[in-house]
């Protein structure tokens, strides 16, 4: 008889005991006061549009990531999995970054007219080396595009036969331009 009741005093003690662990465990909340406000968000002198009104609290503005990372023109995601947010230049961004890299190339291009030799050379070098530098920048931009893990792989064919031409295209300026310098500097 004693064997028994010895185990259901076990029990109780354990359920106790088990009950009272959980209670002590029990996270403690903090309540906090904070407010959203509006605030004016600007980029290079260029006023941005929040989607969202941030949060201050005891006189700290927080933003949320993905509507900061928007306002600058990048894509945003997120993967559950490894609670990893991933940021890529939007199409748009990229696009317009090529257009600014087309007017540079309209403003760089070298006019030799009555100029000293040397004149002449330095200008064509400077020019090759903006060149080289587009065709770095085409190339980069192709990169980032084929790495992107948020673009389906038609989007990604797409954003790099967008991009083939205009390599093409500084590839021949390149090599022209280094014909052209190589006569030059040969002339005596």
């Amino acid at each position: 008889m004693k064997k028994p009741l010895y185990t259901i005093l076990t029990l109780f003690i354990g359920i106790a005991v088990g009950m009272t662990t959980t209670a002590v465990a029990a996270p403690v909340k903090e309540y906090v006061q904070a407010s959203f406000e509006k605030i004016t968000f600007i980029v290079n002198g260029e006023e941005k549009t929040l989607d969202s009104d941030p949060l201050v609290y005891q006189g700290s503005t927080y933003l949320q990531v993905r509507t900061v990372l928007n306002a600058l023109g990048y894509d945003v995601g997120y993967k559950a999995d490894s609670r990893t947010v991933t940021a890529d230049k939007s199409f748009d961004t990229l696009s317009e970054e090529l257009n600014i890299l087309a007017q540079k190339e309209e403003e760089q291009l070298p006019v030799i007219n009555s100029k000293s030799k040397e004149e002449q050379i330095e200008d064509m070098t400077n020019y090759l080396n903006a060149q080289k530098e587009k065709l770095d920048n085409y190339e980069r931009m192709v990169k980032t595009i084929s790495e992107r893990t948020d673009l389906s792989e038609e989007d990604k064919e797409w954003g790099i036969n967008l991009r083939k031409p205009a390599i093409e295209s500084t590839k021949k300026i390149i090599a022209e331009t280094e014909a052209k310098l190589a006569e030059l500097q040969s002339q005596n």
